[in-house]
């Protein structure tokens, strides 16, 4: 077990916290920022799907099948590896609260 050392100041913050007990209160506080991230990272996402009317994986699939015009733009490109990049940071949030619930 480690030990946790907090001010007095950021200590009574804590009463703002839902949870009965310290460590249900940081875990709340971990939960919503993980959420935080991974609704900012859902709303980037969202804005490439708009983009190109796809998913990524049916974009990556459009991609491989040369059925996306411009492919090898600098645009294009940056915008993929973007996306891709995205796509596994929303997978690593969902992955980590997912752990925090069990």
């Amino acid at each position: 077990m480690s030990v946790l050392s907090l001010s007095k100041e950021i200590l009574e913050f804590f009463d703002y916290v839902e949870g009965d007990t310290t460590e249900k209160k940081i875990i709340k506080l971990i939960k919503s920022d993980l959420a935080r991230r991974l609704k900012e990272c859902e709303e980037e996402i969202y804005k490439f799907e708009l983009k190109y009317g796809s998913t990524f994986s049916e974009f990556a699939n459009a991609w491989e099948e040369g059925k996306i015009e411009n492919k090898y733009s600098h645009t294009v490109e940056r915008d993929y590896m973007v996306w891709e990049g995205l796509e596994a940071e929303k997978k690593k949030w969902l992955e980590l609260l997912k752990k925090l619930e069990s």
